[in-house]
C-alpha cells in the first residue's frame, strides 16, 4: 500500500486471486515462508532509469518505515 506509484504485487500476474506463494519460487527450492514474503515488480518497455531510481527511493522509504518499531 505504501508503493502506490510502483507496479508491485505479492504474487504472479496469472495467479492474482490466489494467496499461495509463487509456484516458480517453490519450484526452484525457495522455502515457503520466504516465497510468501516475496514481491514482484513490473517494468515496461519504456521504463526509464530515472523511474527505477524513483521506485528504489520509495521502496527504501517504505521498508525503513516497516522496520522502525512503533513508539
Amino acid at each position: 500500500m505504501a508503493l502506490r506509484d510502483v507496479a508491485v504485487s505479492t504474487g504472479s500476474a496469472c495467479n492474482s486471486a490466489s494467496v499461495d506463494p509463487s509456484y516458480v519460487l517453490l519450484g526452484i527450492g525457495t522455502p515457503r515462508a520466504l516465497a510468501l514474503s516475496s514481491l514482484r515488480f513490473s517494468f515496461g518497455r519504456f521504463t526509464t532509469e530515472a523511474e527505477i531510481d524513483h521506485a528504489l527511493t520509495l521502496i527504501r522509504h517504505a521498508v525503513s518505515g516497516l522496520r522502525t518499531p512503533p513508539r
